[in-house]
């Protein structure tokens, strides 16, 4: 599974986690699903985060290179 991935599955599993929870009044299942939710967002938001990251690099880089054909065209 891709890191993409891995805060998604982790909110879903954990929203399962809790409504089983909640349906059998096992509060631990319960506390245990909102941290996995809790997670899968947090990972969510890292992959996002790198995403940005990686596409600013990308474009810094795609910058620098057309900064430094210019000046071999000289």
């Amino acid at each position: 599974m891709s890191n993409e991935n891995n805060g998604t599955f982790d909110k879903i599993k954990g929203s399962i986690n809790e409504t089983v929870g909640k349906i059998t009044g096992d509060k631990e299942l319960e506390g245990k699903g909102k941290g996995q939710q809790a997670r899968g967002e947090v990972e969510e938001k890292v992959n996002q985060a790198k995403d940005a990251f990686n596409d600013a690099k990308a474009d810094a880089q795609g910058r620098l290179d057309g900064f430094t054909n210019k000046d071999d065209e000289k």
